[in-house]
């Protein structure tokens, strides 16, 4: 697995040009990309970058799958932080795999991944993250990477029905301690 910070050209290639997003990155892109959590975000993505309101690595991050079979590398999930640690050096954290290839240990790989380059900038002491009591695999992926449920976030209330997919409430994660 090979994990690329987005940078303003990448994620505007992600939100508006698939076979040159495809070249940028090197890889196949599935079919099934973008995860839908991400598909309403990625224009708001591309222009955190290109005003340079986010910086790279502290935004979004692609995440590519050398494929085994010789038929090259695949776009395989995202993930990423909701900007700059904060002033208590607090970031959060969110990821989503692309449909074909979750339940495959990647998202607990990505994870740990983002929490070593975290820890490697100096900058973060804290991560949050939010997933729903009943998503079962996203619990998973948290807790093997070190994170401990808080409770109910306060993000709860403004879940949708949608959003819930009958998955419950919204549980606020938290690994200390990077």
């Amino acid at each position: 697995m090979e994990l690329i910070a987005a940078t303003a050209t990448l994620a505007r290639a992600d939100a508006s040009d698939r076979p040159r997003f495809a070249a940028l990155l090197q890889c196949k892109i599935p079919p099934s990309w973008p995860p839908s959590v991400l598909a309403d975000v990625q224009e708001y993505f591309a222009e955190q970058l290109e005003k340079g309101f986010a910086l790279p690595g502290w935004w979004s991050w692609y995440a590519l799958e050398r494929a085994t079979d010789g038929a090259g590398r695949a776009l395989i999930a995202s993930a990423g932080f909701a900007g700059q640690p904060d002033a208590e050096g607090t970031v959060t954290l969110g990821y989503s795999v692309a449909p074909g290839y979750e339940g495959k240990g990647y998202a607990t790989e990505i994870v740990a991944g983002l929490l070593g380059w975290t820890a490697s900038t100096g900058q973060v002491r804290r991560v949050f993250a939010t997933t729903f009591e009943r998503h079962i695999a996203s619990v998973r992926v948290l807790e093997k990477n070190g994170f401990i449920c808080r409770g109910v976030s306060s993000e709860d209330a403004g879940a949708s029905d949608a959003d819930r997919q009958g998955r419950g409430k919204l549980m606020l994660f938290a690994r200390e301690g990077l």
